[in-house]
């Protein structure tokens, strides 16, 4: 389902690409033209020809969202309140491999897509995504592994800073087939040199029920690189016990647009039959800026061993390709 999204997504690009090209530039029929008027449409068409397939289907799919952002938040419109603010958007689409040795066939697409409208309010956005934020992450985390996230979700997004330290961030929307409500806070705060989170979290899902969680973060510079250290628990209603993750991580810039992630995560959950399932992940995660400055790619090979396989050793790696878009 996913590979085919991409496919309707590409495929849309390149039809409104051969429509552009074929309607720019070019006078009305019977109109009489000059040799310069000529050349300058030679030059328009040799451009477009010239310019890369990979920059045309990106510029094609940053005007599309743009466009859409605009006309969404066109809908809200009050002119007057003086708010002169066109609708804008920004996200990105992953492609990921993830060969290990029990699947070597796993593919996964995941894209995002945040529509801020200004015209409704400047701290509202409309987000679209498939990933599965229900599941609260660490820090670092890798987003790929056992992702079972398949359908879309939407939400409708309201965030409030109140300045450096403190954010509060409240959702509607629709996500695992039934309409949630959601509401967390994030304090940020710094003790000698040391960044400190705590984000509690309550999801109401209109069949699930109440969802608590919460995070906390801790990282701590060093010379060249970072450490990060979090941790989380989270309640599900499809489980029977709570899920509890802590991961350590190392972060390390190699490069102006490179970054080496290296680190451990263990795991703990207990399915709705009360059968718990312990999981420790070891990975490294290379990541680098592969075309211009909104592509870059990820390599990251990995190491699990799951309660669930006896422990056995698992091996895998995982190859993302991440094309980003919007301001």
């Amino acid at each position: 389902m996913k590979v085919i999204i991409a496919c309707i997504c590409l495929s849309s690009s390149f039809a409104a690409l051969s429509e552009e090209i074929t309607a720019e530039g070019i006078p009305p029929t019977g109109e009489v033209v000059s040799v310069e008027e000529i050349v300058s449409v030679e030059e328009i068409v040799s451009e477009k020809e010239n310019v890369p397939t990979v920059d045309v289907l990106q510029s094609q799919l940053n005007t599309m969202m743009q466009d859409t952002a605009a006309w969404v938040d066109d809908i809200g419109s009050d002119d007057s309140n003086g708010n002169k603010n066109k609708g804008s958007a920004n996200g990105y689409l992953q492609l990921s491999w993830l060969p290990r040795t029990a699947d070597l066939g796993d593919v996964d697409v995941n894209f995002k897509v945040s529509l801020h409208l200004p015209k409704w309010d400047e701290r509202f956005a409309l987000v679209i995504d498939n990933n599965d934020e229900d599941e609260l992450l660490l820090d670092y985390e890798s987003k790929d592994i056992d992702n079972e996230q398949e359908g879309i979700n939407f939400a409708f997004q309201y965030i409030k800073r109140f300045g450096q330290d403190r954010q509060v961030k409240n959702r509607v929307g629709f996500s695992r087939s039934q309409v949630y409500l959601r509401s967390e806070i994030q304090f940020n705060w710094q003790v000698q040199h040391v960044d400190f989170s705590l984000q509690p979290r309550l999801t109401y899902f209109l069949e699930d029920g109440w969802e608590p969680s919460i995070k906390t973060a801790a990282a701590y510079p060093l010379e060249s690189s970072s450490l990060s250290l979090s941790a989380s628990w989270q309640q599900l209603q499809t489980e029977a016990n709570t899920r509890r993750k802590i991961g350590f991580y190392h972060i390390k810039p190699t490069g102006k647009n490179q970054l080496l992630v290296s680190g451990v995560q263990y795991s703990k959950s207990n399915d709705a039959e009360d059968i718990p399932n312990e999981n420790y992940f070891i990975s490294i995660r290379y990541r680098n800026l592969m075309y211009k400055s909104w592509m870059y790619y990820e390599v990251e090979p990995f190491a699990e061993f799951n309660q669930a396989n006896d422990f056995n050793t698992e091996v895998g790696i995982i190859f993302s390709l991440i094309s980003y878009y919007g301001h």
